[in-house]
């Protein structure tokens, strides 16, 4: 699927350069759900080809990626050109391009899930006053400073470094005294069982329903609250997500600005 993002003829394969060992692994390793496996590594091995520097990186900050680059370059044809090259490098930042905005939060903030966004669709879920909070995969802070208004605290977990400095960047700038931004995956939260009154995400869940939703279960108190709360786009979807309805979540829709079907949810513990 694309969203559209990004126009990739405006970034390079240095955007690599900006990203953590886990992105990595992800965007240089067999894709499970890419039909031809050769064909991709071979599209990473000519996207590579003009940037030298940037495989040696890989290498290093990934080591277990390492022999994964140096296959995918040996599949680059020997009469590859420049053109063609960066033809590759194109095709695979916008492939990944839910990716790329990660290495720039700023154009992350404009991508229409979250310009579009209106916090008065947290609010329509919960009433944070007083509450301690988490936000998994907090990405740039979308809910994590709407719930700073209302919330007693507010721990924003990300496990992007360009993300996490984006957000501490943020906090400094709006003298915000409430939040606090820590390293963590959905799946492993470096917090205490029952620490949370709710627990906040938004297009995070989804990868592994049982794994993570446990995971938030674990750190949110008894009584306490799991909030969905995803951001706004233009794609009309049709029903609510099964997966969490059969889980007992609570769905919630509105139609965003730019037209799509949005489903929210929530689920008291």
């Amino acid at each position: 699927m694309s969203y559209n993002w990004i126009s990739p003829e405006n970034y390079t394969m240095d955007t690599l350069l900006y990203f953590d060992r886990w992105v990595l692994r992800y965007l240089l390793n067999n894709q499970p759900n890419e039909k031809d496996h050769i064909a991709y590594q071979s599209l990473v091995g000519r996207a590579l080809w003009r940037y030298p520097y940037v495989a040696d990186f890989c290498r290093h900050k990934a080591p277990e990626c390492a022999s994964y680059v140096d296959a995918a370059l040996a599949l680059v044809p020997h009469d590859l050109d420049d053109q063609a090259a960066r033809q590759a490098e194109t095709d695979f930042l916008q492939y990944h391009e839910t990716f790329v905005v990660y290495a720039w939060p700023e154009v992350m903030e404009q991508v229409n899930y979250i310009a579009d966004w209106d916090r008065k669709w947290l609010d329509e879920l919960i009433d944070l006053t007083g509450m301690v909070v988490l936000d998994v995969g907090a990405g740039t802070g979308r809910l994590a400073f709407a719930a700073a208004r209302d919330a007693l605290r507010v721990y924003a977990s990300e496990p992007c470094d360009r993300l996490r400095e984006y957000m501490r960047d943020q906090i400094a700038l709006n003298s915000i005294t409430n939040m606090k931004v820590l390293d963590g995956t959905i799946t492993c939260l470096p917090y205490e069982d029952a620490t949370f009154d709710a627990v906040l995400s938004g297009h995070v869940v989804g990868d592994n329903y049982e794994s993570e939703l446990a995971e938030m279960r674990r750190v949110t108190k008894p009584g306490g609250w799991l909030i969905i709360c995803n951001g706004d786009d233009e794609f009309q979807r049709k029903r609510p997500d099964p997966e969490l309805t059969r889980r007992g979540f609570e769905a919630f829709c509105h139609e965003s600005p730019s037209g799509g079907i949005i489903y929210n949810y929530r689920l008291r513990v």
